[in-house]
């Protein structure tokens, strides 16, 4: 069987998807699997947090511009062909700038309120990212365990970012993006609870978030969670719903240990 190096975990907020990530990464570290975890919010090799998006002729400006940070930016950005990603968060910049930040803030690619490139630019972008991922990982017996990747932040900063883009749209970019992954023959976990009012009534209490469950973020998030599982089953490789609405986490975990079983005991016997 061809070995999985790539595992995700998908759902709503407060679905499980941290806490099943970060029991898969122990348990994993355990058996002696070499494997790292990423959650959102971390340094990532696929996503893209808080980061700038940059034409080469405004790259050069801002070396110019503050040349106490210009090895940081050097050190730091995403060189591409035709464009530039700088962070601005994780890492901070070095030395410190509050006016290099604010500008780079302002060039924002995915988390700000209003897109600065059109949306095939945008996809574009991804599409590179996940190649280049691919090829890092396709010589190495790691396996990867990403949180909210593939469903999560991309169909939230599209729904932000390009409100104008169809369901439909947003299902042939997933789809081709799973595509570009399949290569290293990844499992998708998606956790979900019965009821998605429940459940970030219960994720508002515990984050203090209380705006996560008014009328509004629900129907948002029937509306998101509904298209989750629509694409989950037009993905090329395998994919599971877990049902976790009693938030059993010691039964959800037996479960995920069962689907990877197999997988798990190929990267051991290469080890």
């Amino acid at each position: 069987m061809k070995k999985t190096k790539l595992i995700m975990f998908e759902g709503i907020p407060g679905s499980g998807k941290t806490t099943t990530s970060q029991l898969l990464y122990t348990y994993l570290k355990e058996v002696g699997v070499n494997s790292e975890v990423y959650i959102e919010g971390s340094e990532h090799p696929i996503d893209l947090p808080f980061y700038a998006y940059l034409t080469k002729n405004e790259y050069n400006n801002l070396l110019i511009r503050f040349p106490q940070q210009a090895e940081w930016i050097r050190l730091n950005s995403i060189i591409e062909n035709d464009y530039i990603l700088t962070p601005y968060k994780v890492p901070e910049p070095k030395p410190w700038s509050d006016e290099l930040a604010e500008y780079l803030s302002f060039k924002e690619f995915c988390y700000s309120n209003k897109a600065i490139v059109p949306f095939n630019t945008y996809k574009k972008a991804f599409y590179t990212r996940f190649e280049q991922y691919v090829t890092r990982m396709s010589n190495t017996d790691a396996v990867t365990i990403f949180e909210s990747v593939l469903f999560q932040h991309q169909i939230h900063d599209i729904n932000r970012l390009y409100p104008q883009i169809t369901e439909d749209e947003i299902i042939e970019y997933i789809r081709n993006l799973a595509a570009i992954i399949s290569p290293l023959n990844p499992v998708l976990l998606y956790i979900s609870q019965n009821s998605v009012e429940e459940s970030l009534k219960h994720t508002a209490i515990i984050r203090s978030k209380p705006k996560w469950s008014n009328t509004e973020t629900v129907e948002y998030y029937i509306k998101r969670k509904n298209l989750e599982l629509r694409i989950v089953k037009l993905l090329p490789f395998r994919s599971y719903i877990l049902n976790n609405t009693d938030r059993d986490w010691n039964k959800m975990f037996d479960s995920i240990k069962s689907i990877l079983d197999c997988e798990i005991k190929d990267v051991m016997n290469s080890v």
